[in-house]
């Protein structure tokens, strides 16, 4: 399923909720902020352009790098290595490269 992904299939998802689980007894409520093409120009020659996914959670909402499963009402949960990238004055960013 991954690699069907392409930044098309998000940019409409701006603003919607994903959750993050991250095991059997929490899960973490993050929002799309942000979806981003990555990449140098020659990427483009690939069969799908990369792209980064940038997700706000709540400011204390910290979790290590590491592969989760994703779920948003509007497509198929799937698994996701995401990285921390950091608080800014939203919350706390968590970053998907899909290269």
């Amino acid at each position: 399923m991954l690699q069907d992904f392409t930044i098309e299939l998000f940019q409409p998802r701006v603003g919607e909720p994903f959750r993050v689980i991250v095991d059997e007894k929490w899960e973490m409520v993050t929002r799309l902020s942000e979806v981003s093409v990555w990449g140098h120009e020659e990427a483009k020659t690939r069969q799908r352009h990369p792209f980064s996914l940038i997700f706000h959670a709540r400011p204390d909402a910290v979790v290590p790098q590491n592969i989760y499963r994703i779920e948003n009402a509007n497509l198929e949960p799937f698994e996701c290595f995401l990285v921390p990238i950091g608080p800014d004055p939203v919350g706390m960013r968590y970053e998907a490269v899909f290269t």
